[in-house]
């Protein structure tokens, strides 16, 4: 008989306290909430999913989700003044759906779908499932893994990638999946694939948590249906409609476009296979994401800022704080959350570096200063000086860019060569430019910020154009680089 594993109870969820590192339950983790500093899953896009997992159940075991307006900012002021969650609410909620949290249940494993153990000819393999394992034909990214010999999976770790499946899982390709006479074999991507994810932080778990839970909206709809998938008493309709957009818990749990099922070894101990596949055929309705950034393209439209292993946080700084930035920008919803209750804490970014379908090029995690204190509702002089940082920088780095391309050009008389000059100034020049804003922003001296990204500008040229000094071609180029670092781009000039 496949044993049971209680995510209510079961250790699987790793927790920071006091430096040290803890394995806690759903039920512990929330009881405990304001021991703990922090979450400490080392897998970003299950901590990603996992967040908004958590803000549904604390709205859940609060009432936050059953308020709007004044009563719901005053329902999540009286929590933080009461510094934790109450015991008895939080053993109600787990008692309310018992059977729901057992990852490998029967009738109702927990975010996942029974049926496809016989809609599904084939299983996916749990290679398929972690994101850093190669499956199938894939390529080797994070690790040498092979579908012969797949290492099975802790049931905890199990769960961490179901999450991130469901929430990043890959457009394109999937298992073959049978409903009612009709096959595919072809799934949309995850709500969150590709994208940034960013999150309020307070003094502990417990006010990282309230702090975290958007404000309900009004969506017309009957309050009543707005349910987390383990919450519902039917399985969905994979040729129907999906589950529409409801606020706050079904928006943050009920977007997934993959069905998963984990299948256990035969002493329940390990997830030894899996079946990833398409949950449904018809496209959801649109919601915004209360923890992304949104930019506006030249068209008009709005898109998900997303995922590059290769820009450091800082550079988005300003899109998080409001202030007047370059390009327009919506922030995450959740900051006007953190700016109505005071808070001076940090930002913790996660990020998953992907193309739509099958590419995984790089995750990660990153953790601003205390800036939460800048923002435009409480310091609109910061926020905009921050934001005058961030252009003066972002310009500086196109010109560079630009610079020690034409003057590579020049110097070797070829037009369309791109040159080792480029990369090797903007990497020197990106490197450094942290330090600059940090500093400016520190002393608070905006104004002056633009000039030191020049001089750091000029250093790049330097540095990238580093040879044999006394040639006067190599001279020539690189004086027409340090010429065109000071002229203003135009539109449309190659930056």
């Amino acid at each position: 008989m496949i044993k049971s594993f209680d995510l209510t109870d079961q250790p699987w969820i790793p927790v920071v306290a006091k430096s040290e590192l803890e394995l806690v339950g759903l039920r512990e983790l929330f009881v405990r909430a304001a021991e703990f500093d922090d979450l400490a899953v080392p897998v970003p896009p299950a901590a990603s999913g996992l967040w908004r997992i958590l803000y549904a159940i604390t709205a859940r075991v609060t009432g936050l989700d059953m308020l709007r307006g004044p009563q719901w900012r005053q329902r999540q002021e009286r929590l933080l003044d009461q510094g934790g969650f109450a015991a008895g609410d939080v053993d109600a909620y787990f008692a309310k759906y018992s059977d729901r949290f057992d990852l490998f249940g029967a009738l109702r494993p927990w975010m996942q779908d029974p049926r496809l153990a016989v809609e599904c000819p084939k299983s996916s393999g749990v290679n398929k499932l972690v994101f850093d394992r190669p499956a199938g034909n894939s390529q080797v990214w994070f690790g040498h893994h092979t579908d012969a010999d797949a290492v099975a999976l802790a049931p905890g770790e199990a769960a961490w990638y179901l999450i991130a499946q469901l929430y990043y899982g890959a457009s394109g390709r999937c298992s073959s999946r049978e409903v009612a006479g009709q096959k595919f074999a072809n799934s949309n991507a995850g709500p969150l694939r590709g994208v940034m994810s960013y999150h309020p932080l307070g003094e502990n778990l417990f006010e990282s948590l309230v702090v975290g839970v958007p404000p309900g909206v009004s969506s017309g709809q009957d309050e009543g249906l707005d349910l987390c998938p383990w919450e519902r008493d039917e399985l969905p309709d994979p040729l129907g409609a999906p589950w529409s957009v409801s606020w706050p818990c079904g928006a943050l749990t009920g977007r997934a476009r993959h069905a998963v099922l984990l299948v256990p070894d035969a002493a329940g101990e390990a997830v030894s296979d899996a079946y990833v596949t398409w949950a449904w055929r018809l496209p959801g309705a649109a919601s915004p994401d209360p923890y992304v950034v949104r930019r506006q393209n030249k068209e008009g439209g709005w898109y998900q800022l997303p995922a590059d292993d290769s820009r450091a946080l800082w550079r988005d700084v300003d899109a998080l704080l409001g202030g007047n930035t370059e390009v327009k920008t919506h922030r995450p919803d959740i900051m006007a959350v953190a700016a109505d209750l005071g808070l001076d804490g940090r930002v913790r970014a996660y990020g998953f570096d992907q193309d739509g379908q099958a590419k995984d090029r790089q995750w990660f995690i990153a953790l601003t200063p205390p800036v939460l204190g800048w923002l435009s509702e409480r310091d609109p002089v910061t926020a905009d000086g921050v934001a005058l940082l961030t252009r003066a920088a972002e310009s500086i780095g196109r010109r560079v860019g630009a610079a020690l391309r034409q003057a590579w050009r020049e110097l070797v008389s070829v037009k369309d060569r791109e040159g080792p000059w480029a990369h090797t100034g903007e990497a020197y020049y990106w490197t450094r430019a942290e330090a600059v804003f940090w500093e400016h922003v520190r002393d608070g001296r905006f104004a002056e910020g633009g000039r030191a990204f020049a001089r750091l500008g000029h250093e790049a040229i330097d540095h990238a154009a580093d040879g044999d000094a006394s040639s006067p071609r190599l001279v020539r180029a690189t004086q027409t680089a340090h010429r065109l670092l000071t002229t203003p781009l135009r539109k449309g000039s190659g930056a």
